[in-house]
């Protein structure tokens, strides 16, 4: 038996990851770019290491969410019930980062 994943299944679930992940700031690492430090999960700043890289952590949680959802899940009832509305899934991700980041919109337009 071949595994399969399922690509609707894994785009559907990582837009919905990724909101919560970036909501609740649950990076998988973060990486220190000035000292080339690597840190798992969450840790407060470390202040000899000046800023961290936490968005590449962010999108390997949420694809990790996404990848062990596609392979559990299967693809054709998703896709035939959701058929119509698969594109409201990444607008609805799109909208609710914008909102999450309005402070910095507000910075650049102010």
């Amino acid at each position: 038996m071949q595994a399969r994943l399922s690509p609707v299944v894994f785009a559907l679930v990582y837009c919905i990851a990724y909101t919560v992940v970036l909501a609740m700031d649950w990076p998988l690492f973060n990486y220190y770019p000035q000292t080339g430090e690597f840190t798992w999960g969450w840790v407060p700043r470390l202040e000899h290491a000046g800023p961290s890289m936490t968005w590449y952590g962010l999108m390997a949680t949420a694809g990790g969410v996404a990848l062990i959802c596609a392979a559990i899940i299967r693809d054709k009832p998703v896709a035939s019930a959701l058929r119509n509305s698969l594109w409201l899934f990444p607008f609805a991700a799109m909208l609710a980062c914008v909102y999450m980041m309005r402070i910095f919109f507000r910075q650049w337009f102010a």
